[in-house]
């Protein structure tokens, strides 16, 4: 029983590897805004996966989000 919790483990780390880098598919940015993003600290800021494109952080709702 172990050994096939185990495999299956493996099998899901493979998996959510896969699905993290994207795996096969290709990415595409989407314009909007997100809450989660990297800052420059001057208002710029990157948004993974579309981290070629710079956008601008504005203030919604109360929140900060780095929006395309």
């Amino acid at each position: 029983m172990k050994n096939v919790k185990l495999k299956n483990a493996q099998k899901l780390s493979r998996e959510s590897q896969k699905h993290i880098s994207g795996g096969d598919k290709e990415l595409v940015c989407q314009s909007g805004c997100v809450k989660y993003y990297l800052s420059d600290g001057q208002g710029n800021c990157k948004a993974p996966p579309c981290n070629d494109l710079t956008g601008s952080e504005v203030v919604i709702d109360g929140r900060t989000q780095c929006c395309f």
